[in-house]
């Protein structure tokens, strides 16, 4: 299974060695002109990353192919011999080329630029014949000739895109300001919101999961809040199938759906097309087997799941083993098989805010948590029977106050800790967000609300 990561400076040499083997086969199949004097420069593929435009794709995480894709007009595009198909909005593939080690390339390359939701353009030398052949495999339509930034001419194509829901989503770290910004988003292009917290489902934790108020709910109708008893599990396949059923009635009411939070996970699980098959249920016919005889029993069925399972987890080898006695075949092949294309047509806005202004709002939230009344929130989840074994303890905002409430630190220390969890987790949530989807990030929010407006025309 190919997947797609944006690239990353540490990626330059990788990719230096996968362009100069593209030159060297093009020159070999008779388009010695479209990339002479070494191009792409590097530099150009600097400025990619710097920019979000530049992707890899990887097969078991060594890089056999990169591309960029770039969203808005093309300067080069401007002006055609010929007709594109329309004039509406679309984005570029340039610069893809392939280490020849996989197949699928190209197809990975525009399955994600399909995903977007809008219309496709890329050019290519006439000489380029195999380039030609996938594009016109790949239904795309030759629409003339342009010229590129070099002077020289090339054919361009364009492929539409298939006409999907419309869904906005907001991410980026605790304490951005997503809320507020969801909240106006919903009032000003009539839409509701999704959350996508793992923590506000549960009814009660309010204080420490940073739930919307009374106000706020009022403002917007929200969805997946107060769902859940403190008792209750939930996982991130429910979350999927939920998500989708609201997408689709918001939808059908003529609404936009608004998926609001930081639970990076959930969110694209709710957005591509993944498929889960973790929560087979449990049967007993390996009651009595040791870790031991799991082990060597699912290495027989299924050797590659054992990479990311160890010995001593004898739930994920129960799993496991369950997977492959249901489906006859092991967890790893079922999600080779899978596409991860997403389903929807997405505008994924990113808050974002400089270090130190951050990190002075995570410490100011977590102040006024305290103020709201924290401690008070989780006195009376214990009182009901909630126990810091319960999923729902488990977000930070809480399990920090287990060793207050079991005489091991006083309240002080253990909000010092949320503090300092919060700070580690926003970075966690940079990294997943950034590596994980594609995300257009906005310090000023009025930018941000700007760029809304203009995907919604």
């Amino acid at each position: 299974m190919l997947q797609i990561r944006k690239s990353q400076k540490e990626d330059l040499n990788r990719l230096a060695e996968i362009f100069a083997i593209a030159r060297k086969n093009m020159k070999e199949s008779g388009n010695p002109n479209q990339w002479k004097n070494d191009r792409p420069a590097m530099s150009t593929i600097e400025t990619d990353i710097e920019k979000g435009n530049s992707y890899v794709i990887t097969k078991d995480e060594k890089i056999i192919g990169t591309f960029a894709y770039i969203r808005g007009v093309d300067p080069t595009y401007l002006e055609i011999e010929g007709q594109w198909l329309n004039d509406g909005e679309y984005g570029t593939i340039h610069r893809i080329a392939s280490s020849g080690e996989e197949k699928g390339v190209l197809k990975t390359a525009i399955d994600f630029a399909l995903s977007q939701g809008i219309d496709i353009r890329i050019d290519t030398h006439e000489a380029n014949k195999i380039m030609r052949h996938l594009l016109d495999k790949y239904g795309f339509i030759e629409c003339g000739i342009i010229i590129t930034d070099d002077g020289t001419p090339r054919l361009a194509y364009q492929k539409t895109a298939e006409k999907k829901q419309k869904v906005l989503v907001i991410v980026g770290p605790t304490a951005v300001g997503k809320t507020a910004f969801g909240i106006k988003c919903a009032q000003d292009f009539d839409g509701e919101i999704i959350s996508g917290d793992s923590i506000q489902i549960y009814k009660g934790l309010d204080i420490g999961s940073a739930k919307p108020d009374a106000d706020e709910l009022k403002q917007a109708k929200h969805y997946l809040i107060d769902i859940k008893e403190p008792f209750d599990n939930y996982s991130v396949k429910q979350f999927q199938e939920l998500s989708r059923f609201y997408i689709s009635q918001i939808s059908g009411n003529k609404k936009l759906p608004i998926i609001v939070g930081g639970t990076g996970l959930y969110i694209k699980a709710a957005l591509y097309d993944y498929v889960f098959y973790d929560e087979e249920e449990e049967d007993d016919q390996y009651e009595d087997y040791t870790n031991e005889k799991l082990y060597e029993l699912l290495k027989e069925k299924d050797p590659e799941a054992l990479e990311k399972i160890h010995i001593n987890n004898r739930k994920r080898l129960i799993r496991a083993l369950n997977i492959y006695e249901k489906h006859h075949k092991g967890i790893s092949k079922i999600k080779s098989e899978q596409e991860h294309k997403m389903l929807y047509d997405c505008l994924i806005i990113g808050l974002t805010a400089a270090r130190e202004e951050l990190y002075s709002r995570i410490d100011q939230r977590v102040d006024q948590m305290m103020e709201k009344g924290l401690i008070k929130e989780i006195e009376g989840l214990l009182k009901k029977g909630v126990t810091f074994d319960n999923q729902c303890m488990q977000g930070i905002g809480y399990k920090e106050f287990r060793d207050y409430f079991e005489g091991n630190s006083s309240i002080e220390e253990c909000a010092a800790k949320v503090k300092t969890n919060s700070r580690h987790f926003a970075k966690r949530q940079y990294t997943f967000f950034k590596n994980q989807l594609n995300v257009e990030w906005y310090e000023n929010k009025d930018e941000a609300f700007k760029r809304v407006k203009e995907w919604l025309i």
